[in-house]
């Protein structure tokens, strides 16, 4: 009798095993021997930055195809497999972010390559070795112009019937909507640290009135774009952003303008160095002394593709890009970095909290229809996960893709709960006292709760005050404070959560508060 149930058992243990490895691919170890260092040569004006001066890891090819509208793009792109079988291989279709090209892809396309996949890296155009070929193309253009002629160039030019698209930030939002426009090309989708789980206003209130800045009226209209953008100041900052600028926000680091000394800073790109971070770095340095006309390209574009990005999300439009997640019916492999310094879009969206108000909402969306998404948070990790964790992140890539799968630990975000902070009764009455100064418009009454030595972003006490003798009008008619993070410690408290106002959400992470005659008052973020 018990070799009867432990034959049974043995058998049943058998099937189980079976059944859970059916369907697995098993992942090849080949030899990758033409990979080449991506570079990044002396820039001269007189020679084409992208054309001639950087070098990507693998050969680069050149396609053109027409959007919906008639309109001609160029694509650079890598396309490389080192099987021996093709049309038997998997496909990865590898997509970047705003302001980077596919160069920075060398470690993940190694990994990927040698595993036995297809990997082919797109610049989309405006970006990378995407620049000198479209320098007479429209500045005005929508990622859904791009997806279309890249889309022509996927299945007419490279027979990729389907692939699995993995998009970094605005490369997610852009393999997103790839998705929902071509949903038999795509049979996974992997978006890392990806823009398009968050929903813009239309319209922004400043001063003088509403702005549409996220209106989709414009959306090949350059000229009305700038200006309309004009406010914000962005391209000409953009323009004369330094070569020293650019590697302190690289790499977490802020330098006082009167001393020189260097901090650490809250947001940037590289949490780790690595060839990729590097190669990425020196090319936007690079194109400082590069031919201005490719610097101008690569300005309007990483500047406008803000807007390419909002107009797809509105809030207000029934059909935008978020709301249509529930469409998609395939696997998908949502990562970000637990320290992700860029997203939520605060100032923008008003959201605060990256797992209950980005992943989460994207998440139930997502699954309604197609299967659960694998979700994992890199701890440690910034916004560039394949190059702060490249070993990691492109093995789950690569496992995902073969298997569905990535290592461990995984998240479950149908189990987010926002965390509720209770206020001592102490901080309450302050953030109570707060808002009714500032409703009420009195400015005497408002600075009554601001400590002399107040200091935060650069502005002091005596610049907070004329802020609101500036703006104290419109900060009238809607001021909230909302306090989700608090440590005090003596004296002093330190505060999560955000004011929101007419003008929109201000992110509080890093304020401080201080205590004196019994009494809290803002104390700022000490910057």
């Amino acid at each position: 009798m018990h070799a009867v149930r432990r034959t049974s058992w043995l058998l049943l243990t058998g099937l189980v095993l079976a059944l859970g490895l059916a369907g697995c691919q098993s992942r090849p170890e080949l030899d990758l021997t033409h990979m080449r260092p991506a570079t990044v040569g002396e820039a001269r004006p007189d020679v084409s930055f992208w054309g001639e001066t950087v070098t990507y890891p693998f050969e680069v090819k050149y396609s053109t195809a027409r959007d919906e509208r008639g309109v001609e793009w160029e694509f650079a792109y890598m396309d490389e497999f080192i099987g021996e079988d093709i049309s038997k291989a998997p496909t990865l279709v590898l997509v970047h972010g705003k302001g980077a090209a596919a160069g920075y892809w060398s470690e993940l396309m190694e990994t990927a390559l040698e595993a036995g996949l297809r990997v082919v890296a797109l610049d989309i155009p405006g970006y990378g070795k995407s620049i000198p070929g479209n320098l007479d193309a429209p500045l005005a253009r929508t990622f859904e112009d791009t997806r279309q002629a890249w889309h022509r160039i996927a299945s007419d030019e490279l027979n990729i019937d389907n692939a699995t698209y993995l998009g970094h930030s605005m490369g997610g939002q852009w393999v997103i909507g790839y998705t929902l426009s071509y949903p038999d090309a795509v049979d996974k989708l992997i978006v890392a640290a990806t823009a398009g789980f968050e929903e813009y206003p239309r319209n922004i209130t400043l001063p003088g009135g509403e702005v549409p800045w996220m209106d989709p009226v414009y959306a090949h209209d350059y000229d009305t774009w700038n200006e309309t953008w004009a406010f914000t100041g962005r391209l000409d900052r953009e323009r004369n952003t330094t070569e020293q600028q650019i590697r302190d926000f690289y790499y977490f680091k802020k330098r006082d303008p009167n001393t020189g000394e260097v901090t650490e800073s809250d947001v940037g790109f590289f949490k780790k160095d690595g060839p990729d971070a590097r190669w990425l770095t020196e090319a936007r340095v690079g194109m400082i002394d590069g031919p201005q006309e490719e610097l101008e390209l690569w300005v309007i574009a990483y500047t406008r593709d803000i807007y390419s990005m909002g107009m797809e999300l509105n809030r207000e439009d029934p059909n935008s890009l978020f709301k249509r997640l529930t469409e998609i019916d395939i696997p998908v492999f949502i990562a970000f970095g637990a320290d992700e310094p860029l997203i939520p879009t605060t100032v923008a969206t008003g959201n605060t909290d990256l797992r209950n108000e980005v992943i989460k909402p994207a998440y139930m969306k997502l699954a309604e229809q197609g299967p659960k998404p694998v979700v994992k948070l890199y701890e440690g990790v910034g916004h560039f996960i394949h190059t702060d964790v490249p070993e990691t992140f492109n093995n789950d890539v690569v496992d995902f893709v073969y298997n569905g799968r990535v290592s461990g630990p995984t998240e479950d975000p149908a189990k987010y709960e926002a965390a509720a902070v209770e206020l001592p009764a102490d901080v309450a009455a302050f953030v109570e006292a707060d808002e009714t100064a500032v409703r009420s418009g009195d400015v005497a009454a408002i600075m009554a709760n601001y400590h002399p030595d107040f200091q935060s972003d650069g502005r002091d006490y005596e610049a907070q005050t004329n802020l609101y003798k500036t703006y104290g009008n419109q900060l009238k008619a809607k001021y909230e404070v909302e306090i989700t993070g608090l440590e005090i410690e003596g004296d002093k408290a330190l505060v999560d959560g955000a004011i929101t106002t007419s003008f929109g959400k201000a992110n509080l992470k890093g304020t401080y508060l201080i205590k004196e005659d019994g009494k809290w008052m803002w104390y700022g973020n000490r910057k």
